[in-house]
């Protein structure tokens, strides 16, 4: 079966699922969310009930899972029991709840699941945004932090602006504040340890759940992680850069400039800023703003043609 880029159509988080979202995902950037509050744009996703499908091609309409049962590792680079990632748009109308994940190590035993690392790159962020990353326990144990009316006097908030890179390893407390849409590439999990979630209620009026236990488990309390340098190189077609180099993925910006040529031999997540095309094998695909594309590991000879700016997500 021929292999050849994927262009994903998204799954949405919306409602009552994602209390914290807003008007962006829709308004700004294209997608077709099913609510006005919509939290969460899967792009590119194989997690169960969440699922993207293929939008282009001889498997049209078929999900993510579907061509990962049928390409193995021609998709993914290597022998895989489930699909290794997830990308994500984000739009925080409201802040996201303090969260922390587990690693592999952890998730595995305890949730028969893997853990998640992640990254953030910020895609538009009003005046003054903040989020938290980390907390500020000035050599107290966790435990005693997570006490009523403490835990928000020790996070450690940071402030960011459009194309601030945050590194998020597991074990690492955070959450988005409001105001702030992003782009997110994370292990392929949904386990979310929540520490608090600023007094929210449900439909049924109740608080969300709250998972202190499991947090306490699997918190760095030292995690202060802060906004990434980056590393950049001029190549034929375009500018790229560095951002995030994690055990189980890379994520680089491509400025592009011309007919850009793609690595091969990792699966690869595309997400162009402005219309651009992929080539390869005498085809062409052309991509708009904001959708994202996955390249099969196995298949070569791949080029991006446009200007401005793509984000590349790289499978390890």
């Amino acid at each position: 079966m021929e292999l050849y880029p994927l262009l994903m159509s998204p799954s949405f988080r919306h409602g009552p699922a994602t209390p914290w979202g807003g008007h962006a995902l829709k308004e700004k950037y294209g997608k077709d969310a099913p609510e006005d509050i919509t939290g969460e744009c899967l792009e590119i996703s194989a997690l169960p009930g969440c699922e993207s499908c293929v939008s282009n091609g001889e498997h049209l309409g078929k999900t993510l899972s579907d061509v990962f049962s049928l390409w193995g590792s021609r998709l993914t680079g290597k022998n895989e029991k489930s699909f290794p990632l997830l990308l994500k748009l984000l739009d925080a109308r409201q802040p996201l709840s303090v969260q922390v994940h587990p690693d592999d190590a952890y998730a595995l035993p305890h949730e028969g699941k893997p853990g998640k690392s992640e990254a953030w790159y910020i895609l538009d962020a009003v005046p003054g945004a903040k989020l938290v990353c980390g907390l500020d326990v000035h050599g107290m144990e966790p435990r005693s932090v997570l006490q009523p009316g403490k835990l928000e006097k020790c996070l450690r908030w940071i402030s960011v602006r459009p194309g601030d890179v945050i590194y998020i390893p597991a074990g690492t407390v955070h959450a988005l504040g409001p105001g702030i849409q992003c782009y997110e590439i994370q292990q392929s999990s949904d386990v979310t340890y929540r520490l608090w979630d600023w007094g929210r209620t449900g439909p049924d009026g109740r608080p969300r759940e709250l998972h202190v236990r499991q947090a306490l488990d699997v918190i760095s309390p030292g995690m202060l992680p802060g906004p990434v340098r980056k590393k950049a190189g001029r190549y034929a077609g375009g500018t790229t850069a560095l951002l995030v180099d994690d055990p189980h993925f890379q994520l680089s910006s491509v400025d592009l400039d011309g007919s850009f040529p793609l690595p091969s031999g990792r699966m690869l997540f595309l997400t162009p800023f402005s219309t651009c095309t992929v080539c390869w094998n005498g085809h062409s695909q052309q991509v708009a703003a904001f959708r994202s594309v996955l390249i099969p590991a196995r298949l070569s000879g791949v080029t991006v043609t446009g200007s401005g700016r793509m984000l590349m997500a790289r499978a390890m």
